[in-house]
């Protein structure tokens, strides 16, 4: 998957939701890969707005890529920080 490239997601109602890719960060000690992402109406240009980010597992399965839950506080602290020094918003 190519950074920025759009996907969709059903919420818990159902209702399908596009996605946008912002980052995909690896974890040095272990190669797992973590997608960060946003609903693609974020990227619109917008000022003062709060943009919620999600993360999530990445993977390759058969062709096919696989979003899983994070599992561990250490890897929601991982995402947390490459966040924090990484993705800003103007």
């Amino acid at each position: 998957m190519e950074l920025n490239n759009t996907f969709k997601l059903k919420n818990e109602d159902g209702d399908e939701i596009t996605y946008v890719g912002l980052s995909v960060v690896e974890n040095p000690e272990n190669g797992q890969r973590y997608l960060i992402y946003t609903e693609a109406e974020n990227t619109k240009e917008t000022v003062g707005k709060q943009v919620d980010l999600y993360a999530c597992i990445y993977s390759k399965e058969n062709g096919r890529i696989v979003l899983d839950p994070l599992e561990t506080e250490k890897e929601k602290t991982l995402i947390k920080t490459f966040i924090e020094k990484n993705i800003h918003v103007e």
